[in-house]
């Protein structure tokens, strides 16, 4: 028999606690157990970002549910799940049936719905169902779900994990379908030795009859030789038929080596804590808390008070900022936004003290987030000094303080983390981060990064399962399991002996330290994952100085980076950034303004190629008449990557010169380096520039006079060839 609903009015329930929502939601749908727990259709929409449960039910007594408050029918339409999360769950399916728990969204989430009630998915306990719970009406909890424990103890296994095993088989398939190819090969020769040799008998019977005996033997033995050889091809056909199998069987292995060491952590998750084999934090993770954002503190937020206005943001911004004595144009704060809206690479280059690491950290406090300022060494030579490396000896991944800071990202997905390599050509840029930026290539989802072989998942749970044996066998025998800790388990003469027995260990050595080395290694695997995937609060900045101690930046790094430059603070025109900002006539603006993270830019596929577009008539013509005669590298994505940056512009300013302009700087500019004088067609490089470069920019973006010369595209150009005239005719940006 259904509830009957008590229906809220929306002022009876703003202003409530968690707890009293909660409790709300409990009276209003009869949840006694207080669990929100249902079932329904997970669905994910055709463009793969958007995934919800549909039509939900209560597993406890199957009733359909509805936000208890006047004209709502929010719920039923859909309650929102990460789509990564959902394709985990689904597979190559679009959708299917779940069982799951329903937890209130985050503040921001419910704000911005107008709705306290709000719900979102607990992505840790999605279970999908084999049968439906409306064709088995009484149907219990224990019958939908196998143990209601595990449905807390949820592991989130990463597609790109499931991609490496695929990719590892793949190739273990690969060499054993070659090593098959060498055998066959070798057969074939055999035999072809064998048709001589055979050909070659034929020939001596034929020649002489006087050795009709010794060729009838020959002959024989040619028999023997290809009755082995036909018992050799049957060997080898069976050896394939189990080398397939074994190549089977590795493909289900290899997907289930971390499950395993996670899956027999849950299991004993208590257990574990009890021996202090796990601290409170990896218990918690294993029994399902989540880990809680950092809390902002008092804040104002974009959507609700500026009414996700971007221009009205970098007013806001450029106002807070001047608030704690940092100072910054507009055209600073309009382009860094933007670029941070783009999630490419960034790279802000200028002299030492010109701002740049300063602009991120200040940033970043600006719009509530986190900077992480990690120093680049001139000694980086591979991506193991970027990402870290698994020490075999150890047992355990040491991580570097940049995987660190992807790692704490992670933990906290609603905080935008802007992790700036400083200094970032004191070494080559193409040595330690060339793989890391072909992963940044993803459009379509964020990208993952393996970091260590799933392998070592399965040592460790190996060891693992033998010491919780030991010590519970060991528990047992002695009928002592009032013994939770493991100080106390040592302190046990009979218990101590036992264990240093079944070990095999003598009374020299010390289970203290066996102890300490099984929880570094079960640490060492829990706190490093074998592969992690970029989070989307997290943008990548580089800060580089040109000088004689740093290494140019090479064309691969340029195609796929934004270059922003910067002048010394004390060329900067203060007098005209006070105007700037009191021509907003803001009034308060000492709080952080906060971003939803997909408000921050998504990552999405850049703007497709058009030969019709503006946009991509203009930089063909150009690559075509100055470019390419110049040896300057200007591909497709390069324009893609420019309609992305120009409609994202478009929303802090309307002028598109002002866009196209800062393109060029960004992305054309830093790859002018050339012999100026060398000879293309009727100019020279330096003359094509001048003569034919130039004028045209001046006729496309027209008066640049409110553009200062640090930003504008034409004087940087006009720099560019007086330079070389006084530089032996050498072409060079960054001169």
């Amino acid at each position: 028999m259904a509830l009957e609903q008590v229906i809220y009015d929306l002022k009876e329930v703003k202003g409530l606690s968690d707890e009293e929502l909660y409790q709300r939601l409990y009276d209003s749908w009869g949840l006694e157990n207080h669990k929100i727990d249902v079932w329904g259709e997970l669905s994910i929409n055709e463009a793969g970002n958007w995934a919800g449960i549909r039509n939900a039910k209560t597993l406890h007594d199957n009733q359909s549910i509805e936000y208890p408050l006047a004209d709502s029918y929010e719920l039923q339409s859909g309650v929102f799940l990460n789509p990564s999360v959902a394709k985990i769950v689904l597979g190559n399916d679009t959708k299917g049936m779940v069982a799951c728990e329903l937890m209130l969204a985050s503040i921001p989430q419910r704000a911005k719905k107008n709705n306290p009630f709000l719900l979102a998915v607990n992505d840790k306990t999605v279970e999908r169902l084999t049968y439906l719970p409306d064709a088995l009406p009484n149907l219990d909890r224990q019958a939908l779900i196998q143990n209601e424990d595990e449905t807390l103890l949820r592991k989130v296994i990463y597609d790109a994990e499931v991609k490496r095993v695929k990719h590892k088989i793949a190739s273990e398939t690969e060499a054993l379908e070659a090593t098959l190819l060498e055998k066959q090969q070798d057969m074939t020769e055999k035999l072809a030795e064998l048709s001589d040799a055979f050909k070659s008998t034929q020939d001596k019977i034929t020649a002489s009859t006087t050795e009709l005996e010794s060729s009838i033997k020959r002959n024989e033995e040619l028999n023997n030789d290809n009755d082995r050889l036909n018992l050799k091809i049957q060997e080898s056909k069976a050896e394939l038929d189990v080398i397939i199998e074994k190549s089977r069987r590795a493909e289900e292995c290899m997907a289930r080596k971390v499950e395993k060491l996670t899956d027999f952590i849950k299991e004993k998750a208590i257990f574990l804590k009890s021996f202090e084999f796990l601290d409170d934090e990896d218990f918690d993770f294993f029994v399902g808390s989540p880990l809680s954002n950092k809390d902002r503190g008092e804040h104002i937020s974009f959507s609700q008070s500026l009414n996700s206005n971007y221009s009205d943001a970098v007013s806001y911004i450029q106002a807070h900022l001047k608030e704690r004595d940092i100072l910054y144009p507009r055209h600073i704060i309009e382009n860094f936004l933007t670029l941070i809206r783009t999630n490419d690479l960034i790279i802000l280059a200028g002299d030492s003290g010109s701002g740049k690491t300063n602009l991120v950290q200040s940033f970043a406090k600006a719009i509530g987030g986190v900077s992480k300022i990690i120093p680049v060494k001139p000694n980086w030579t591979s991506s193991e000094d970027l990402l870290g490396y698994y020490n075999p000896l150890e047992k355990k991944y040491l991580a570097t303080p940049f995987l660190e800071a992807l790692i704490e990202a992670k933990q906290n997905p609603d905080i935008p983390y802007f992790i700036c390599l400083d200094e970032m050509n004191l070494a080559r840029v193409e040595y330690y981060f060339a793989d890391f930026l072909s992963k940044l290539e993803e459009r379509n989802e964020q990208p993952t990064i393996q970091l260590y072989s799933d392998d070592e998942a399965a040592h460790v749970l190996a060891e693992l399962k033998g010491v919780v044996s030991i010590i519970s066998n060991a528990q047992e025998k002695f009928s002592k399991n009032g013994i939770v800790d493991f100080v106390a388990l040592m302190q046990d003469e009979e218990i101590n002996a036992e264990m240093k027995r079944a070990f095999g260990f003598s009374d020299k050595d010390s289970l203290i330290k066996y102890h300490g080395d099984i929880r570094r290694m079960l640490a060492g695997v829990l706190g490093t994952p074998s592969s992690i995937t970029i989070p989307a609060n997290v943008r990548i900045i580089g800060a580089i100085n040109i000088d004689e101690t740093t290494h140019y930046l090479s064309p691969k790094i340029l195609d796929r980076a934004h270059v922003m430059k910067f002048k010394s603070p004390l060329l900067t025109d203060w007098d005209a950034i006070f105007d700037e900002i009191d021509s907003y006539g803001l009034d308060d603006v000492t709080l952080p303004l906060v971003f939803d993270i997909e408000e921050l830019g998504e990552r999405t596929p850049y703007p497709k190629f058009e030969r019709s577009n503006e946009f991509c008539e203009l930089f063909t013509t150009l690559n075509r008449d100055v470019f390419d005669p110049l040896g300057v590298e200007f591909g497709m994505r390069t324009i893609r990557q420019g309609l992305n940056y120009v409609s994202l512009f478009s929303d802090v300013n309307e002028n598109k010169s002002l866009a196209i302009n800062n393109f060029i700087v960004h992305k054309v500019l830093p790859k002018f380096t050339f012999d100026g004088d060398k000879q293309v067609g009727d100019y020279s490089k330096a003359e094509l520039v001048s003569r034919v470069f130039l004028p045209r920019l001046e006729s496309l973006l027209g008066n640049q006079a409110e553009i200062t010369a640090e930003f504008s595209c034409t004087k940087s150009v006009e720099r560019l060839v007086k330079t070389a005239e006084s530089n032996d005719g050498v072409v060079n940006y960054w001169a």
